[in-house]
């Protein structure tokens, strides 16, 4: 399984230098959307990674279409405070890591 990370383009060299080969440039709402689709129909996509900002701009039915995927799961990083994560792991292996 391969990661994969969908984003700006400064954020696309960082993965790369990072060794994600999978990384994919999208400026726009409507490239961001399209790059996304195109992840999640990809079977060697185990995790898919977006930058908080980036996710918080989705519409919220594909945000709530990522948040319940499985394959690829998908992260959402950066500065803002997300549980989103915190959540994932306790799904995945029942025990919330955090306390």
């Amino acid at each position: 399984m391969e990661i994969a990370f969908v984003g700006g383009s400064e954020s696309v060299l960082g993965f790369n230098l990072a060794g994600v080969k999978k990384s994919y440039a999208a400026n726009t709402e409507d490239e961001m959307i399209s790059k996304i689709n195109e992840v999640m129909a990809d079977s060697g996509v185990g995790i898919l990674v977006l930058k908080q900002a980036d996710y918080n701009r989705l519409p919220k039915r594909l945000q709530e279409q990522l948040s319940e995927s499985i394959k690829p799961t998908v992260i959402s990083i950066g500065t803002e405070h997300s549980t989103e994560m915190r959540e994932k792991i306790k799904r995945a292996i029942g025990v919330d890591l955090w306390k």
